[in-house]
Formats: C-alpha cells, sequence, structure tokens
C-alpha cells in the first residue's frame, strides 16, 4: 500500500504595524510600544484677524511606517470619533475646532476626517496636517488669556493601517501647548499709550471765567484719547473713570490749588464728575475719544491771580 505524504506550510502574515511619530524634528516615538504616554507639542499662539481666532501653530507632526514595500500597507491618520480634539480647562469655556487645509472642523470633530494618507513607501515621513484653533469669544467680559507653558488641547489622533493581512488601528495622543503668552483682554490696553496728559489754560482773566460748565467760558481745551492695546483682536465695551479730588463749591469738577477755580471733564456734552465714569469701547485692539476739559469759577467769586493746577487720573476697566 502506498501512502501520500505531504507537508502544509501554514504562512503566517503580520499586519504592518510599526508606525512612528515625532514632533519638529525629534525623536521618533514608536507608537506601538509607546504611543499611549502620547507626544507634546510647543505651539505659537496667535491672533489672526482675518480669521478671527487664535490659531495654535507653529510645530509639525511628522508620521512614518516601517513595512515593506511588498506588503501593500496603507497607512491614514485621523481624529478619534467623538474626542477628536478636547480643550482643556485653560481655555475650556472657549470654542474652537480643528483646521485641515482649508476646511474647518468644529469641535466635536466628526469621525473619518483624515489628517494624512501614507503611501507605500517605508521610512518616509508624512506630515500629518491640522491645526487646532480657538475662536475669540463675543460675550462681553469673556476673553482670551493664555499663559507661556500651559496645556491647551489634546488632539487624539487614531492610526488606521491595513495590508493583505488585515487592518489594525493605534491611538496616539498629542497634547498640545502653549509656546508663548496671549492675552486679549483690555486689561492690557493703555490710554494715551500711558503717557500724562497736560492741558494748559495759558494766561487766564479772572473775569472770562464762565461761573458754570455752561457759561460759554472760553477757556475750554479738547484732549484726544486714544485706546490701545499690545495684542491684535481685542474687541470689547470699556469704562473709563476719573479718579481726583472734587472741587469744595462743585462736586462734578476736579479742584484747583486755587480755591475759586475748578476743572472739568466732559464727554459728548456730559460732566463727568471725579469718582464716575463713561461708557465707550475699542474695536479690534484700538479706539479713540476727544474729552473737552474747562475752567470755570465759583459764583461770586473773583480768583486771586497766580499759578493754579489740578490733577486727576483716567483709569480705564471692564464694564
Amino acid at each position: 500500500m502506498k501512502y501520500l505524504s505531504g507537508v502544509f506550510f501554514l504562512m503566517l502574515a503580520n499586519i504592518a504595524s510599526a508606525v512612528d511619530c515625532r514632533v519638529n524634528g525629534g525623536f521618533w516615538l514608536d507608537v506601538e510600544v509607546g504611543g499611549s504616554l502620547g507626544l507634546n507639542v510647543w505651539t505659537n499662539v496667535a491672533f489672526n484677524a482675518s480669521l478671527d481666532r487664535v490659531l495654535l501653530d507653529g510645530y509639525t507632526l511628522e508620521c512614518r511606517h516601517r513595512a515593506s514595500a511588498s506588503s501593500n500597507p496603507s497607512l491614514k491618520i485621523q481624529p478619534a470619533t467623538n474626542i477628536g480634539v478636547v480643550l482643556w480647562p485653560t481655555v475650556s469655556h472657549l470654542q474652537g475646532g480643528l483646521r485641515v487645509g482649508s476646511n474647518d472642523s468644529p469641535i466635536p470633530v466628526w469621525s473619518g476626517q483624515y489628517l494624512a494618507v501614507l503611501g507605500r513607501e517605508p521610512l518616509v515621513a508624512t506630515s500629518v496636517l491640522g491645526r487646532p484653533y480657538l475662536k475669540r469669544p463675543t460675550t462681553a467680559g469673556s476673553y482670551i488669556n493664555i499663559a507661556s507653558g500651559v496645556g491647551l488641547a489634546t488632539v487624539n489622533l487614531v492610526l488606521h493601517f491595513s495590508n493583505n493581512a488585515g487592518s489594525k488601528t493605534l491611538n496616539l495622543p498629542i497634547y498640545v501647548r502653549s509656546n508663548n503668552a496671549l492675552n486679549l483682554s483690555p486689561s492690557t490696553c493703555t490710554i494715551n499709550n500711558n503717557n500724562p496728559i497736560v492741558v494748559d489754560f495759558g494766561s487766564v482773566d479772572p473775569l472770562a471765567v464762565g461761573g458754570d460748565i455752561s457759561s460759554g467760558t472760553p477757556y475750554r481745551k479738547s484732549v484726544p484719547l486714544n485706546y490701545s492695546c499690545p495684542d491684535a483682536g481685542i474687541s470689547s465695551p470699556i469704562d473709563i473713570k476719573l479718579v481726583g479730588t472734587a472741587s469744595s463749591f462743585n462736586a462734578s469738577a476736579l479742584a484747583t490749588t486755587n480755591p475759586n477755580l475748578a476743572a472739568g471733564l466732559t464727554r459728548l456734552s456730559l460732566l463727568v464728575a471725579p469718582g464716575s465714569s463713561f461708557r465707550t469701547s475699542i474695536s479690534n485692539s484700538s479706539g479713540s475719544d476727544t474729552v473737552l476739559f474747562t475752567l470755570f469759577r465759583k459764583t461770586g467769586s473773583l480768583p486771586v491771580a497766580g499759578p493754579f493746577t489740578a490733577s486727576g487720573t483716567l483709569v480705564m476697566s471692564l464694564p
């Protein structure tokens, strides 16, 4: 009797899953071995006026695979379903999203948004597109104030790849941190670049000084107030408060060193008394007003001759 004998060779094929990623040309991280730890990226935080948003940009994330071309791998990188981008507590009160090329993906980023596709060539790095952004808030009292070095967002990537043997996925969180500070709050803005405002009435004829603000006194000086902010993109209502000592004979005006003279500040024909304020605004980090300083005397008095001075401070604040 003859017997048939044969040898069966069991062919085992592994899914090509050797994937490395790095940030800004740094060390390559084996995603399968240490991908759960994630990668830290330090981003330049800057306001883009044309887009009206804060961009978290200035870094390069690259990924590559180490599979042979014969295994025909295809690697795709996409944000994880439902939690593609998570804002950290420092900016969680803001809205944002992920910008991929010219397309915007609001948070939460939808499933299947590809950020890169790697071809068959092994060890060829491909830049992973997609940058988080923050929308500038429009609600009064809500501003962007980011300190240097704080965590801003986590971009949860899913690396999906396949070959003839099947498919596999790996997770890779990207921790986005600020490389610089950005304050879009009016608290950083100044009036006339913080330079002193000097109002010189020159030589004053005591008899020509009016007895009240509306008397038509010739001693009036217009003063421009320019509001400027160091960072672009600040738009908000603001209050300008006059701080100083009120006159003894008229609490609505500043006292001078001459007890029978007082200096009043008006804006839009309304008197701004010491301790009170007027409401104005800044738009895209700038604004302006013109105020009027008027000199007047105590009714029935004749101010004595000689030099006199008065002082006050204008304070900008949020409503």
